[in-house]
């Protein structure tokens, strides 16, 4: 089976931004590698009728989440801005990607872990024109770290946001930029990220992003 691979764009942090209100999250690159394989297993595990990728209002946003971390997602492979809004338990920490790439296969094809590995290589030196703001400041630098993910494996659905054939895949991977971001205060706050990734094929993506978060009190 030919492999799949998902990009997608979304933002990455000025490196000399002051810092947010909100504290980030500075755990180390094997807390965000977890992480992220999570964050790809709740995306990828939602059936393409109701996944939080492809909404464009936020009314999908709370699918699938559940205890103190919730996922955003960024665009889905496309370069028309998004703008969502999303109420967020208090005391919710936000785990999203700025720009990530992701392979995933077919078990029965049996390859090989290195080789999944090495197709989202690419991402570490390909973003540009990247930007991240909560409330009109810039994320700070130490909110965001690049992480190859652990690898993981899922059951794809049927009706699944590739539009390939229903079956487990393994093993599964991802490379890119992720923020982890703890304490946002109580009220409306707006997150916006966005930037462009170039592809080793050529292609290009750029996306602009805008969530209106609301954390309850």
């Amino acid at each position: 089976m030919k492999k799949i691979v998902l990009v997608f764009v979304t933002a990455f942090a000025l490196m000399f931004a002051p810092p947010l209100a909100a504290s980030a999250a500075t755990g180390g690159s094997n807390d965000y590698s977890t992480l992220a394989a999570q964050w790809w297993t709740w995306a990828l595990t939602q059936p393409k009728s109701s996944n939080p990728l492809l909404d464009t209002t936020g009314a999908l946003c709370a699918n699938q989440q559940s205890g103190k971390m919730w996922f955003l997602g960024g665009a889905f492979n496309s370069t028309a801005p998004v703008t969502r809004s999303c109420t967020i338990p208090a005391g919710t920490s936000l785990y999203f990607p700025l720009v990530n790439a992701v392979d995933v296969e077919y078990a029965h094809d049996n390859v090989p872990a290195k080789t999944v590995r090495s197709y989202t290589a690419f991402v570490q030196d390909s973003a540009s024109n990247l930007y991240a703001t909560l409330d009109g400041q810039n994320l700070s630098s130490n909110a965001i770290q690049f992480e190859h993910s652990d690898l993981f494996s899922f059951n794809m659905p049927t009706d699944n946001v590739f539009g390939a054939p229903a079956g487990y895949m393994s093993p599964c991977a991802d490379s890119g930029y992720y923020a982890l971001l703890k304490g946002l205060s109580a009220g409306s706050h707006i997150l916006k990220f966005g930037g462009t990734l170039a592809q080793p094929d050529g292609t290009v993506f750029t996306e602009t992003v805008t969530y209106s978060l609301t954390v309850s009190g």
